[in-house]
């Protein structure tokens, strides 16, 4: 197995091209842009961890995830800014959902709590035969590969941030820009590939 990388934006070195606080990085969103960290490991199989306080606000969306390039596979840990008791895991292969509807999870043990008043670890896991989500070291959700149906196996680049979800057909709500800009913030981010 590969050695792990671990960023802790608490290291103000960590810190000094980003917008930030004493203690994390800050994701901004304004009508302008958003704001997308894209991390330069690739993988095939492993593990992102980060922890992150999500933004409140209808249309706007704090993510991780993994992704391959286009056509894409990706899996996604979304917060929606219109409810932030509730967390979205989702799947594509090659650009098309694999599971058709989102899986949505309250935060660990199932006890709904406001995932933007304060920071929680976030986790994606691929793994050869199954990924796995996670918030706070709490498994909310297992999806095994199957024969016969398709695998996000190329989803290989980590990538974190907040952006308008405006234009999702009412999935994530529309933002109202003058009680922006929008704001997460995340303390630390771990990649650890497994091959």
């Amino acid at each position: 197995m590969q050695e792990s990388e671990y960023i802790d934006f608490s290291d103000p070195a960590a810190l000094s091209k980003f917008n930030r606080t004493s203690n994390s990085v800050v994701w901004r969103l304004t009508a302008e842009c958003g704001t997308t960290m894209i991390y330069p490991w690739d993988f095939q199989y492993g593990k992102i961890e980060a922890r992150v306080r999500v933004s409140p606000g209808s249309g706007v969306v704090s993510t991780i995830l993994l992704a391959g390039p286009d056509p894409a596979d990706e899996l996604d840990w979304e917060r929606v800014g219109k409810d932030t008791y509730t967390a979205q895991s989702m799947c594509f292969v090659k650009g098309q959902r694999v599971d058709p509807n989102s899986t949505f999870v309250h935060t660990p043990g199932g006890t709904p709590q406001d995932m933007a008043a304060g920071f929680h670890n976030y986790a994606i896991e691929l793994n050869k035969d199954s990924v796995k989500w996670y918030i706070d070291d709490w498994l909310t959700r297992t999806l095994p590969k199957l024969d016969g149906v398709p695998f996000p196996s190329g989803a290989s680049r980590a990538r974190t941030g907040v952006w308008n979800g405006s234009q999702t057909s009412g999935w994530a709500g529309t933002v109202d820009w003058s009680r922006g800009p929008f704001t997460a913030e995340m303390q630390w981010f771990k990649f650890t590939p497994y091959c």
